[in-house]
Protein backbone atom coordinates (compact mmCIF):
# COMPACT_ATOMS: atom_id res chain seq x y z
CA UNK A 1 0.00 0.00 0.00
CA UNK A 2 1.39 3.39 -1.01
CA UNK A 3 2.31 5.44 2.14
CA UNK A 4 1.29 9.62 2.11
CA UNK A 5 3.96 11.55 1.74
CA UNK A 6 5.75 12.95 4.94
CA UNK A 7 5.10 16.90 5.85
CA UNK A 8 7.64 18.82 6.94
CA UNK A 9 7.11 22.56 7.28
CA UNK A 10 10.59 24.14 7.02
CA UNK A 11 10.13 27.93 7.20
CA UNK A 12 7.99 30.71 7.01
CA UNK A 13 8.18 34.33 5.61
CA UNK A 14 6.20 37.46 6.12
CA UNK A 15 5.76 39.51 3.37
CA UNK A 16 3.71 43.14 2.47
CA UNK A 17 0.54 41.19 1.75
CA UNK A 18 1.03 37.51 2.71
CA UNK A 19 3.17 35.15 4.09
CA UNK A 20 5.39 32.04 2.83
CA UNK A 21 5.28 28.52 4.07
CA UNK A 22 7.32 26.46 2.86
CA UNK A 23 7.31 22.48 2.87
CA UNK A 24 9.14 19.40 2.14
CA UNK A 25 7.40 16.58 1.25
CA UNK A 26 9.24 12.76 1.54
CA UNK A 27 7.93 9.52 -0.15
CA UNK A 28 10.13 6.36 -0.12
CA UNK A 29 11.30 7.55 -3.82
CA UNK A 30 12.09 11.00 -3.36
CA UNK A 31 11.81 14.87 -1.88
CA UNK A 32 10.14 17.78 -3.14
CA UNK A 33 9.78 21.05 -1.95
CA UNK A 34 6.54 23.66 -2.14
CA UNK A 35 5.35 26.61 -0.86
CA UNK A 36 2.09 27.95 0.13
CA UNK A 37 1.29 31.65 0.24
CA UNK A 38 -1.35 33.35 2.42
CA UNK A 39 -2.53 36.77 1.51
CA UNK A 40 -3.20 38.12 5.33
CA UNK A 41 -7.11 38.75 4.64
CA UNK A 42 -6.88 34.78 4.71
CA UNK A 43 -5.11 34.41 7.89
CA UNK A 44 -8.21 33.47 9.71
CA UNK A 45 -6.69 34.93 13.27
CA UNK A 46 -6.99 38.87 14.48
CA UNK A 47 -3.63 40.56 14.43
CA UNK A 48 -3.58 40.68 17.96
CA UNK A 49 -3.89 36.67 18.61
CA UNK A 50 -1.43 35.69 15.94
CA UNK A 51 1.43 33.47 16.88
CA UNK A 52 3.82 31.14 15.32
CA UNK A 53 2.70 28.33 16.61
CA UNK A 54 -1.14 29.46 15.44
CA UNK A 55 0.67 30.08 12.15
CA UNK A 56 2.56 26.58 11.89
CA UNK A 57 -0.90 24.47 12.87
CA UNK A 58 -2.34 26.73 9.99
CA UNK A 59 0.12 26.07 7.35
CA UNK A 60 0.17 22.17 8.46
CA UNK A 61 -3.18 21.68 8.37
CA UNK A 62 -3.40 23.68 4.62
CA UNK A 63 -0.68 21.57 3.32
CA UNK A 64 -2.14 18.45 4.05
CA UNK A 65 -5.94 19.43 2.55
CA UNK A 66 -3.33 20.32 -0.53
CA UNK A 67 -2.36 16.61 -0.53
CA UNK A 68 -6.01 15.32 -0.23
CA UNK A 69 -7.20 17.38 -3.01
CA UNK A 70 -4.34 15.88 -5.16
CA UNK A 71 -5.09 12.42 -4.18
CA UNK A 72 -2.54 12.27 -1.77
CA UNK A 73 0.10 12.48 -4.30
CA UNK A 74 2.88 15.07 -4.65
CA UNK A 75 0.98 17.82 -6.37
CA UNK A 76 1.87 18.62 -10.19
CA UNK A 77 2.00 22.58 -9.61
CA UNK A 78 4.44 23.83 -6.71
CA UNK A 79 2.89 26.72 -4.71
CA UNK A 80 -0.78 27.07 -3.96
CA UNK A 81 -1.97 30.52 -2.85
CA UNK A 82 -5.02 31.21 -0.25
CA UNK A 83 -6.64 34.42 -1.58
CA UNK A 84 -10.08 35.95 -1.11
CA UNK A 85 -11.15 32.42 0.17
CA UNK A 86 -10.36 30.13 -2.65
CA UNK A 87 -7.61 28.50 -3.47
CA UNK A 88 -5.29 28.76 -6.44
CA UNK A 89 -2.44 26.11 -7.71
CA UNK A 90 0.10 27.68 -9.76
CA UNK A 91 4.07 26.28 -11.57
CA UNK A 92 4.40 29.74 -11.91
CA UNK A 93 3.95 32.17 -9.16
CA UNK A 94 5.86 35.09 -10.35
CA UNK A 95 3.50 35.43 -13.13
CA UNK A 96 0.69 35.19 -10.84
CA UNK A 97 2.28 37.97 -7.97
CA UNK A 98 2.74 40.16 -11.17
CA UNK A 99 -0.63 39.93 -12.07
CA UNK A 100 -1.55 40.89 -8.55
CA UNK A 101 0.31 43.97 -8.76
CA UNK A 102 -0.99 45.15 -11.91
CA UNK A 103 -4.59 44.26 -10.52
CA UNK A 104 -3.69 46.67 -7.36
CA UNK A 105 -2.33 49.37 -10.02
CA UNK A 106 -5.33 49.03 -12.17
CA UNK A 107 -7.93 49.60 -8.76
CA UNK A 108 -5.86 52.14 -7.34
CA UNK A 109 -5.60 54.30 -11.07
CA UNK A 110 -9.06 53.99 -12.40
CA UNK A 111 -7.62 52.32 -15.57
CA UNK A 112 -10.09 51.80 -18.08
CA UNK A 113 -10.61 48.32 -19.13
CA UNK A 114 -11.21 47.30 -22.77
CA UNK A 115 -15.19 46.96 -23.68
CA UNK A 116 -15.07 43.18 -24.42
CA UNK A 117 -13.43 42.24 -21.13
CA UNK A 118 -16.12 44.89 -19.32
CA UNK A 119 -19.36 43.28 -20.61
CA UNK A 120 -17.61 39.34 -19.95
CA UNK A 121 -17.03 41.01 -16.23
CA UNK A 122 -20.56 42.08 -16.09
CA UNK A 123 -22.32 39.18 -16.97
CA UNK A 124 -19.46 37.07 -14.88
CA UNK A 125 -20.81 39.41 -11.61
CA UNK A 126 -24.74 38.91 -12.56
CA UNK A 127 -24.03 35.20 -12.44
CA UNK A 128 -22.29 35.33 -9.36
CA UNK A 129 -24.79 37.73 -7.58
CA UNK A 130 -21.83 40.42 -6.79
CA UNK A 131 -20.84 43.55 -8.71
CA UNK A 132 -18.33 44.43 -11.33
CA UNK A 133 -16.20 46.60 -9.00
CA UNK A 134 -16.43 43.33 -6.44
CA UNK A 135 -15.09 41.61 -9.18
CA UNK A 136 -12.22 44.21 -9.95
CA UNK A 137 -10.93 44.68 -6.56
CA UNK A 138 -10.94 40.80 -6.03
CA UNK A 139 -8.29 41.18 -8.96
CA UNK A 140 -7.45 39.82 -12.57
CA UNK A 141 -7.99 36.14 -11.09
CA UNK A 142 -11.66 36.48 -10.58
CA UNK A 143 -11.61 37.76 -14.10
CA UNK A 144 -10.24 34.70 -15.73
CA UNK A 145 -11.98 31.90 -16.72
CA UNK A 146 -12.09 28.45 -14.76
CA UNK A 147 -11.24 25.26 -16.03
CA UNK A 148 -15.29 24.04 -15.62
CA UNK A 149 -16.24 27.51 -18.09
CA UNK A 150 -13.28 26.63 -20.15
CA UNK A 151 -14.69 22.92 -20.71
CA UNK A 152 -17.78 24.10 -21.30
CA UNK A 153 -16.98 26.58 -23.58
CA UNK A 154 -14.68 23.57 -25.80
CA UNK A 155 -18.24 21.25 -25.25
CA UNK A 156 -20.35 24.07 -27.01
CA UNK A 157 -17.18 24.34 -30.05
CA UNK A 158 -17.85 20.12 -30.73
CA UNK A 159 -21.52 20.83 -30.31
CA UNK A 160 -21.46 22.83 -33.03
CA UNK A 161 -19.11 21.19 -35.05
CA UNK A 162 -20.66 17.92 -34.43
CA UNK A 163 -24.15 19.36 -35.69
CA UNK A 164 -22.44 20.42 -38.85
CA UNK A 165 -20.71 17.16 -39.89
CA UNK A 166 -23.82 15.01 -38.62
CA UNK A 167 -22.56 11.44 -38.78
CA UNK A 168 -19.63 11.42 -40.32
CA UNK A 169 -16.39 11.46 -38.11
CA UNK A 170 -14.13 13.76 -36.79
CA UNK A 171 -10.44 14.88 -35.79
CA UNK A 172 -10.28 17.75 -33.13
CA UNK A 173 -7.84 19.31 -30.60
CA UNK A 174 -8.47 21.55 -27.99
CA UNK A 175 -5.57 23.55 -25.88
CA UNK A 176 -5.21 26.18 -23.07
CA UNK A 177 -2.97 27.60 -20.81
CA UNK A 178 -3.99 26.93 -17.49
CA UNK A 179 -2.03 28.94 -15.39
CA UNK A 180 -1.46 32.39 -17.71
CA UNK A 181 -3.55 35.38 -17.04
CA UNK A 182 -2.36 37.13 -20.24
CA UNK A 183 -5.08 38.32 -22.82
CA UNK A 184 -3.86 38.82 -26.15
CA UNK A 185 -4.65 41.57 -28.78
CA UNK A 186 -6.66 40.39 -32.08
CA UNK A 187 -4.38 41.62 -34.35
CA UNK A 188 -1.34 39.77 -32.38
CA UNK A 189 -3.56 37.24 -32.45
CA UNK A 190 -4.32 37.16 -36.00
CA UNK A 191 -0.29 37.32 -36.51
CA UNK A 192 0.18 33.81 -34.30
CA UNK A 193 -2.47 32.25 -35.85
CA UNK A 194 -0.81 32.95 -39.47
CA UNK A 195 2.87 32.49 -38.58
CA UNK A 196 1.55 28.92 -36.60
CA UNK A 197 0.47 26.91 -40.28
CA UNK A 198 1.90 23.94 -40.67
CA UNK A 199 2.97 23.02 -44.48
CA UNK A 200 2.64 20.09 -44.50
CA UNK A 201 -0.17 18.42 -45.06
CA UNK A 202 -1.52 20.30 -48.21
CA UNK A 203 -4.23 22.08 -45.95
CA UNK A 204 -2.70 22.91 -41.81
CA UNK A 205 -4.71 22.79 -39.19
CA UNK A 206 -6.01 26.27 -38.33
CA UNK A 207 -5.45 27.53 -41.98
CA UNK A 208 -6.01 30.94 -42.15
CA UNK A 209 -7.25 31.87 -45.50
CA UNK A 210 -7.05 36.00 -46.62
CA UNK A 211 -8.67 36.19 -50.09
CA UNK A 212 -11.99 34.05 -49.63
CA UNK A 213 -15.36 34.56 -48.30
CA UNK A 214 -14.86 31.54 -45.96
CA UNK A 215 -11.32 33.92 -44.60
CA UNK A 216 -11.64 33.87 -40.75
CA UNK A 217 -13.44 36.90 -38.92
CA UNK A 218 -12.71 38.39 -35.77
CA UNK A 219 -15.49 37.87 -32.99
CA UNK A 220 -15.60 39.59 -29.05
CA UNK A 221 -13.57 37.23 -27.44
CA UNK A 222 -11.23 36.03 -30.56
CA UNK A 223 -11.13 34.83 -34.06
CA UNK A 224 -13.30 32.14 -35.46
CA UNK A 225 -12.85 30.14 -38.93
CA UNK A 226 -15.23 27.78 -41.02
CA UNK A 227 -14.46 25.89 -44.49
CA UNK A 228 -16.32 23.87 -46.24
CA UNK A 229 -17.33 22.01 -48.64
CA UNK A 230 -14.26 21.31 -50.98
CA UNK A 231 -13.04 18.08 -52.99
CA UNK A 232 -11.59 16.68 -49.91
CA UNK A 233 -13.38 18.61 -47.48
CA UNK A 234 -16.61 18.68 -45.57
CA UNK A 235 -16.02 20.80 -42.74
CA UNK A 236 -12.59 22.77 -41.34
CA UNK A 237 -13.58 24.86 -38.42
CA UNK A 238 -11.00 26.45 -35.85
CA UNK A 239 -12.03 29.29 -32.92
CA UNK A 240 -8.91 31.04 -31.07
CA UNK A 241 -10.31 33.18 -28.04
CA UNK A 242 -8.16 36.38 -26.79
CA UNK A 243 -7.16 34.74 -23.11
CA UNK A 244 -5.05 31.59 -25.16
CA UNK A 245 -8.08 28.59 -25.48
CA UNK A 246 -7.97 27.15 -29.03
CA UNK A 247 -10.05 24.67 -30.59
CA UNK A 248 -9.99 22.93 -34.29
CA UNK A 249 -12.34 20.34 -35.82
CA UNK A 250 -12.28 18.71 -39.35
CA UNK A 251 -13.71 15.25 -40.63
CA UNK A 252 -12.16 12.41 -41.20
CA UNK A 253 -9.65 11.92 -44.32
CA UNK A 254 -11.39 8.34 -44.47
CA UNK A 255 -14.75 9.72 -44.47
CA UNK A 256 -13.37 13.07 -47.06
CA UNK A 257 -14.55 10.85 -50.42
CA UNK A 258 -10.58 10.47 -51.05
CA UNK A 259 -8.97 7.40 -51.53
CA UNK A 260 -10.70 3.99 -51.86
CA UNK A 261 -12.56 4.03 -48.22
CA UNK A 262 -16.23 4.72 -48.45
CA UNK A 263 -17.56 7.06 -45.87
CA UNK A 264 -18.17 6.13 -42.36
CA UNK A 265 -16.51 2.47 -42.29
CA UNK A 266 -13.22 3.12 -41.59
CA UNK A 267 -9.96 4.93 -40.24
CA UNK A 268 -6.74 5.59 -41.40
CA UNK A 269 -4.46 5.02 -38.71
CA UNK A 270 -1.56 6.39 -40.31
CA UNK A 271 -3.24 9.79 -41.10
CA UNK A 272 -4.00 9.83 -37.46
CA UNK A 273 -0.46 9.82 -36.72
CA UNK A 274 0.07 12.70 -39.39
CA UNK A 275 -2.98 14.50 -37.43
CA UNK A 276 -1.51 13.73 -33.77
CA UNK A 277 1.94 15.27 -34.54
CA UNK A 278 0.36 18.35 -36.76
CA UNK A 279 -1.86 19.45 -33.93
CA UNK A 280 0.72 18.85 -31.39
CA UNK A 281 3.46 20.90 -33.45
CA UNK A 282 1.19 23.52 -34.31
CA UNK A 283 0.28 23.85 -30.40
CA UNK A 284 4.01 24.42 -29.84
CA UNK A 285 4.10 27.00 -32.65
CA UNK A 286 1.15 28.78 -31.35
CA UNK A 287 1.82 29.52 -27.95
CA UNK A 288 5.65 30.67 -29.46
CA UNK A 289 4.20 33.05 -31.91
CA UNK A 290 2.40 34.28 -28.81
CA UNK A 291 5.24 34.54 -26.93
CA UNK A 292 4.39 32.24 -24.06
CA UNK A 293 7.17 31.16 -21.90
CA UNK A 294 8.19 27.35 -22.65
CA UNK A 295 7.67 26.93 -18.60
CA UNK A 296 4.07 27.90 -19.10
CA UNK A 297 1.91 24.33 -18.13
CA UNK A 298 -0.64 23.84 -21.52
CA UNK A 299 -3.66 21.36 -21.15
CA UNK A 300 -4.30 19.71 -24.12
CA UNK A 301 -7.39 17.25 -25.65
CA UNK A 302 -7.12 15.08 -28.77
CA UNK A 303 -10.44 13.24 -29.80
CA UNK A 304 -12.00 11.40 -32.34
CA UNK A 305 -15.78 11.28 -32.67
CA UNK A 306 -17.99 8.66 -34.63
CA UNK A 307 -16.23 5.77 -34.42
CA UNK A 308 -18.41 3.33 -33.54
CA UNK A 309 -18.92 0.45 -36.23
CA UNK A 310 -15.42 1.14 -38.20
CA UNK A 311 -12.25 -1.03 -38.87
CA UNK A 312 -9.05 0.22 -38.86
CA UNK A 313 -7.67 0.95 -42.42
CA UNK A 314 -4.56 3.22 -43.72
CA UNK A 315 -4.11 5.73 -46.36
CA UNK A 316 -0.49 3.56 -47.46
CA UNK A 317 -2.34 0.01 -49.12
CA UNK A 318 0.20 -1.24 -47.66
CA UNK A 319 -0.62 -0.86 -44.40
CA UNK A 320 -4.37 -1.51 -44.65
CA UNK A 321 -4.20 -5.44 -45.51
CA UNK A 322 -3.31 -6.69 -41.52
CA UNK A 323 -5.16 -3.89 -39.63
CA UNK A 324 -9.33 -4.70 -40.79
CA UNK A 325 -10.33 -7.06 -37.96
CA UNK A 326 -10.20 -4.27 -35.55
CA UNK A 327 -13.37 -2.65 -34.84
CA UNK A 328 -14.33 0.29 -32.58
CA UNK A 329 -16.94 -0.14 -30.63
CA UNK A 330 -17.22 3.11 -28.84
CA UNK A 331 -18.22 6.44 -30.81
CA UNK A 332 -15.46 8.41 -29.41
CA UNK A 333 -11.65 8.29 -28.33
CA UNK A 334 -9.91 10.78 -26.29
CA UNK A 335 -6.46 11.87 -25.44
CA UNK A 336 -5.38 14.42 -22.98
CA UNK A 337 -2.44 15.88 -21.03
CA UNK A 338 -1.37 18.50 -18.84
CA UNK A 339 2.52 19.30 -19.35
CA UNK A 340 5.03 22.36 -19.50
CA UNK A 341 5.30 23.59 -23.37
CA UNK A 342 9.53 22.63 -22.83
CA UNK A 343 8.17 19.44 -22.18
CA UNK A 344 5.93 18.75 -24.92
CA UNK A 345 8.76 20.22 -27.09
CA UNK A 346 11.86 18.04 -25.79
CA UNK A 347 9.70 14.70 -25.63
CA UNK A 348 7.28 15.47 -28.58
CA UNK A 349 7.67 12.32 -30.50
CA UNK A 350 7.00 10.19 -27.67
CA UNK A 351 3.95 12.35 -26.86
CA UNK A 352 2.95 11.76 -30.15
CA UNK A 353 2.90 7.98 -29.51
CA UNK A 354 1.57 7.64 -26.08
CA UNK A 355 -1.32 9.91 -27.68
CA UNK A 356 -1.67 7.65 -30.82
CA UNK A 357 -1.68 4.79 -28.85
CA UNK A 358 -4.21 5.82 -26.14
CA UNK A 359 -6.67 7.44 -29.30
CA UNK A 360 -6.07 3.72 -30.94
CA UNK A 361 -6.40 1.22 -28.34
CA UNK A 362 -10.61 1.69 -28.80
CA UNK A 363 -10.16 -0.28 -32.10
CA UNK A 364 -10.09 -4.19 -29.87
CA UNK A 365 -7.20 -3.25 -28.19
CA UNK A 366 -4.52 -2.36 -30.95
CA UNK A 367 -1.41 -1.15 -30.18
CA UNK A 368 0.68 0.12 -32.80
CA UNK A 369 4.81 -0.42 -32.94
CA UNK A 370 6.81 2.27 -32.27
CA UNK A 371 9.23 1.90 -34.39
CA UNK A 372 5.97 2.15 -37.14
CA UNK A 373 5.24 5.08 -35.87
CA UNK A 374 8.07 7.12 -35.66
CA UNK A 375 8.69 5.39 -39.62
CA UNK A 376 5.98 7.40 -40.81
CA UNK A 377 6.65 10.29 -38.47
CA UNK A 378 10.07 10.88 -39.74
CA UNK A 379 10.03 9.02 -43.72
CA UNK A 380 6.47 10.24 -44.58
CA UNK A 381 5.32 13.40 -42.27
CA UNK A 382 8.41 15.36 -41.49
CA UNK A 383 9.82 14.95 -45.41
CA UNK A 384 6.19 15.81 -46.73
CA UNK A 385 6.09 19.47 -48.31
CA UNK A 386 2.43 19.37 -50.15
Amino acid sequence: MNKSPQIKLISSKTEEKYRIFSFELATDSNQRNYEIYVFNSDIPFKQENITDQKLDKFAMKQMKIWLVDSGKKPPKDKHRVLINGGKITTDNIENFLSIQKKTSDLVRTNVTISAPLFEWAKSKAQKENTSFSDLVSRGLLTLKDSDKEINAWFKERRAYSRKKLGDLGSFEIAHYLPNSYREFDTNFLKDALQRSEIRRTGWPIGAYLTGSNQRPHPQEDGIEAEYSPSFNLKLDYWYAKNKGEFYFSRNLESDSGNGKAEPKTSLYFDTVIWRIAEALEHCLAYYQHLDVSKSERVKIRISLNGLSGRYLSAWNQMRSFSLRHYTCGSNKSTWETEVKLNDLEEQLDDTIYEATKKILVMFDFFVPNKEVVFDILNREYRKSTM
